[in-house]
């Protein structure tokens, strides 16, 4: 915007509140951008974005996002891959307390950490969750996984 003048920069925020607006980037404006590489949570295996691990009940999918959850935020190594550490919001919606308790002292014994958050309540998707989790990550801004 540098160098447009302000009612340019009226009518460009006009043009995008309109309900038809669709943002668009012609190719050269794209390869002329320069953006930073966001680093890998898991190198080779998990980077940042949004990812649906999904499957029929009982097969350890909630065993597998524990087990993600506390790798990231000790930063150990899952696998042999290098883990970047990071704080973890782990939104357990399906447990209570004690089972999540029971399942992780199974899993990890007493080794614990405090990057590792859990959460057993949280609003729906359009109804406050946004806004909780923007609450969460500006407490913690280092945050680099939210498993369900």
């Amino acid at each position: 915007m540098q160098g447009e003048s302000f009612s340019q920069v009226q009518l460009d925020v006009l043009r995008m509140l309109d309900p038809s607006f669709l943002a668009t980037i012609s190719m050269q404006e794209l390869y002329e951008r320069i953006f930073q590489r966001k680093p890998a949570i898991i190198e080779g295996l998990l980077y940042t974005g949004i990812y649906l691990f999904v499957g029929a009940p009982k097969l350890g999918k909630s065993f597998f996002m524990a087990q993600l959850a506390y790798h990231v935020s000790t930063g150990t190594p899952l696998w042999e891959y290098p883990v970047r550490r990071g704080t973890v919001l782990y939104l357990a919606l399906e447990d209570d307390y004690r089972r999540l308790q029971e399942r992780l002292y199974r899993m990890f014994g007493t080794a614990e950490s405090g990057r590792l958050y859990f959460s057993i309540r949280a609003n729906q998707i359009g109804k406050g969750l946004d806004e909780q989790l923007a609450g969460f990550i500006g407490q913690h801004p280092d945050t680099s996984l939210i498993p369900k």
